[in-house]
């Protein structure tokens, strides 16, 4: 069976209001709930196979810049709900990275080209470069958005720096500092990725690193180190 848009988005945002009840302990599971969750699991598995196809045809095109390390996945259904609370305003249908492919790449250059081969080649819907323009916590990589055969598919091309970057932040979303992710967590963490951020897109560009920055860092490291350490004994 297949879902008109406005079902799938109604699917959505019941999901999504669902599961900010269950956060306020005030669930109620029942009947819409269960469809809606059905609609989602559908929207959300029919972009399994666009997304393998775009991932291979990644592949072949990132091949060209050495070895790159290529990965895929599907958001799960409360990352995909998360995101509905997040922005109100976004609409299931339209949502760019239910299914997300990424190429870690040599070099800030190889992503570059790699980017241009893509939007040369591919029906590249959405281009962001947050390389020249980082977000405002420190991220940079560069995003495509891919149509295929009807589905949207997010591309991220980031260089070893960039992708170790995120990864850190990941873990520390889902462990000591819930929220960092989307701009939460603690100030002191917060400096740190920033400051992060801004030596690791020097070092990919091959430029020097000012002074005063590399002591900062180093007041930052330790007393990141002590926070982890202190978060790490808590019972």
């Amino acid at each position: 069976m297949r879902y008109s848009k406005s079902q799938i988005d109604r699917a959505g945002k019941v999901l999504a209001n669902y599961l900010q009840a269950v956060a306020d302990d005030k669930d109620e599971m029942n009947a819409e709930v269960m469809r809606s969750t059905q609609i989602v699991e559908w929207w959300r598995s029919d972009h399994a196979t666009p997304l393998s196809r775009v991932a291979a045809s990644l592949r072949y095109y990132a091949a060209k810049e050495g070895k790159p390390v290529v990965a895929q996945r599907l958001k799960k259904r409360p990352t995909l709900a998360g995101k509905l609370l997040r922005e109100p305003k976004m609409k299931l249908s339209r949502m760019g990275d239910i299914g997300g492919v990424r190429a870690v790449l040599p070099s800030q250059d190889a992503a570059y080209r790699v980017a241009s081969r893509l939007r040369k080649n591919w029906t590249i819907t959405k281009f962001r470069d947050y390389v020249a323009e980082p977000k405002s916590d420190g991220y940079r990589a560069l995003h495509l958005i891919n149509r295929h055969r009807g589905r949207l598919i997010e591309i991220q091309l980031r260089t070893p720096h960039q992708d170790r970057w995120a990864n850190f932040v990941e873990v520390l979303s889902r462990t000591v500092a819930p929220g960092l992710k989307f701009g939460g967590g603690p100030d002191l963490l917060k400096e740190y990725f920033l400051l992060t951020g801004e030596i690791y897109a020097a070092d990919d560009q091959k430029l020097p690193i000012a002074l005063d920055l590399l002591a900062r860092m180093k007041e930052l490291d330790d007393q990141v180190g002590t926070l982890l350490r202190d978060a790490a004994n808590e019972p």
